[in-house]
């Protein structure tokens, strides 16, 4: 026992110095001894790791003069693409570079060899051939895209994220069944388990991806709430509260936030929303919202000196980029911002607007998205999968900012992306942005007159001779109300006047905006204010509904008064010096009937039943 542990101090004693004789051409300012390999690896990389780099770039170059020159006839060579040729000259490429940099379409290409078959050649490749392939944005790489890519190299580094834009996968699943079943690969009959297993394993070639497969290999795991594999989970690109939602979305709260929240000066906020009271309309087999492009095209016109301000020393396409999950809304944005004199495109300093797709991998300070879709058309395709909102919103840095139907957003289910997006934007009163509201192209015909209302005393004249001559009904839509300034202006008595000449007055208001989300005595106090407005109209004979939700602005009377707005009829302020500067359109005329009807079956669906 004695000898054994003399052997063992001795062997101990020698890997010792090797040790201190190994790190000594550190800066080391502590008893070498005491260092840990971490701590030589950090002191290395801020000292000797890049002196080593250049010392070996150039050993590498004075290599590959020494081949260039010992070649006999390099012109000839150069024509050859035989095995016994494109082997050395691949060696001798990698001394200049050690990685290359190519597509999936074209890597078995460049590593393809001619061989002799009798009197004819035939095609060969350079299996296990690279050291290290490399994959990146692997999950949006398709299985059989990637497969023969991967027989040329001996090792594989597959980097990604599921969480990311899918494959565009062109095979539909039956017919990648039959393919599967046709190959014996599934069972002819109850099929399904198995191509769900395959499906799981990323092998499909209708749900299938290449980072999906290296998952399912990988046999490290080092986050038990993620999938297999190295996950890396400090994210430090965005604003903390931006990648707060991608992680609420995406990560089940395993990300990091690294980007410590930066107050940005208006209009910039690390998340904003624009109410849009626009229309989705499908038109040559895309959607476009006319509205949400024309309103994005107006508010970067008049904001960009103060994004630019915001981002000192950028062109305007440098930080801005608007995206939008169709390619007729993207037509549409840019054909608005050149009416506008913006430069959308894709040189230097242009604006880039595309779809989600186009923005991935890349990134700019503030993200504009155009959801297109509106209370007339809704779809499932931006919640078919939580990746679209993901990439759209964790592209910006800065500030992610949503122009869209907002009424329609949060009447989609929290446990949709769409849904946990509205909830995101609306925990905070401050994100709202306002501006002007335009004119909806689609409601302006020969039968409609339009005209537009400024400040709040051109909106009360409005609404008081509104009361006083509709014959039928009116409908008024404030998601904020409140009794002393319905009074104040009026409004109270010219409504109970109209009824009683026998015209139906209809009042719409949201129950959260007015009862607030604080604590629990304030909203039951404010609650109480809100049912005193509600028995104080209904008293007067006047039909009072509360919502869930509502941001839209709108009068409506006779089946062809139709207004839109900003102004908040029955809650803004009437002071001069508090009051919003704010603008409404009013189409007037038989052509806007079908809309009327649509904003009051709408407004009807989402009454909620009295507490």
């Amino acid at each position: 026992m004695v000898e054994r542990g003399e052997r063992l101090l001795q062997q101990e004693h020698e890997c010792l110095q090797k040790w201190v004789e190994a790190i000594e051409c550190l800066p080391i300012s502590t008893d070498p001894k005491e260092m840990s390999l971490a701590d030589c690896d950090r002191l290395a990389d801020t000292s000797i790791r890049f002196q080593i780099f250049l010392l070996t770039t150039h050993y590498w170059e004075g290599r590959w003069l020494l081949e260039i020159k010992g070649m006999p006839n390099f012109e000839a060579e150069k024509a050859k693409n035989g095995k016994i040729t494109i082997e050395p000259r691949w060696h001798r490429r990698m001394m200049l570079t050690p990685c290359g940099v190519f597509t999936f379409f074209m890597l078995p290409k460049e590593l393809k060899v001619r061989s002799h078959d009798g009197d004819s050649y035939r095609d060969e490749y350079l299996y296990n051939f690279a050291d290290l392939l490399i994959v990146d944005e692997a999950g949006q790489v398709l299985p059989e895209v990637a497969g023969a890519s991967f027989s040329l190299a001996k090792k594989a580094l597959v980097i990604g994220d599921t969480q990311q834009i899918e494959p565009i996968w062109a095979i539909p699943t039956h017919v990648d069944i039959g393919n599967l079943v046709s190959a014996e690969i599934v069972p002819e009959r109850d099929n399904e388990e198995s191509y769900r297993q395959l499906t799981d394993l990323g092998k499909t070639a209708a749900r299938g991806s290449v980072m999906r497969i290296a998952q399912m290999l990988s046999r490290y795991h080092y986050n038990s709430k993620m999938e297999r594999g190295m996950f890396l989970d400090e994210h430090r690109r965005c604003q903390d509260s931006i990648i707060a939602f991608c992680n609420q979305l995406c990560y089940g709260g395993v990300l990091t936030p690294k980007c410590s929240e930066e107050k940005k000066p208006f209009p910039v906020m690390a998340m904003g929303y624009l109410h849009i009271d626009g229309i989705c309309e499908k038109r040559n087999g895309g959607r476009h919202n006319l509205l949400e492009a024309e309103t994005i095209a107006a508010w970067l016109s008049k904001h960009q000196e103060d994004l630019k301000a915001s981002h000192p020393g950028k062109q305007l396409g440098e930080i801005i980029a608007v995206v939008t999950p169709f390619a007729a809304q993207k037509r549409a944005i840019i054909k608005a911002c050149k009416e506008r004199g913006l430069s959308p495109g894709e040189g230097k300093g242009m604006i880039t607007v595309g779809t989600v797709h186009s923005l991935q991998g890349a990134e700019r300070p503030v993200v504009i998205f155009s959801p297109v879709y509106s209370k007339h058309a809704d779809g499932i395709f931006i919640d078919q999968s939580p990746s679209m909102l993901n990439v759209a919103v964790s592209r910006a840095k800065d500030s992610f900012l949503l122009f869209g139907d907002m009424d329609l957003l949060e009447s989609i289910h929290e446990s949709k992306p769409r849904g946990k997006l509205a909830t995101h934007l609306l925990g905070d009163a401050k994100n709202e942005l306002f501006f002007e509201v335009l004119e909806r192209q689609d409601l302006i015909t020969e039968k409609t007159a339009l005209s537009h209302l400024h400040n709040f005393k051109e909106h009360d004249e409005f609404l008081l001779d509104l009361f006083a001559r509709a014959q039928s009904d009116v409908h008024i839509v404030s998601p904020w109300i409140n009794m002393q300034r319905i009074c104040e202006i009026g409004a109270l008595e010219a409504m109970k006047t109209a009824i009683n000449r026998g015209v139906k007055i209809y009042v719409y208001t949201d129950r959260m905006f007015n009862t607030g989300e604080g604590n629990a005595e304030d909203s039951a106090e404010k609650y109480q204010m809100l049912m005193a407005v509600s028995n104080e109209l209904r008293g007067g004979g006047i039909e009072f509904s509360i919502l869930q939700r509502v941001h839209s602005k709108i009068v409506m009377s006779d089946n062809d008064l139709y207004c839109s707005g900003s102004f908040n009829w029955f809650s803004a302020s009437r002071d001069e010096q508090y009051a919003n500067h704010e603008n409404s359109m009013v189409y007037q005329g038989p052509d806007v009937a079908k809309e009327i009807e649509f904003q009051k079956q709408s407004l009807q669906g989402r009454i909620l039943q009295p507490h």
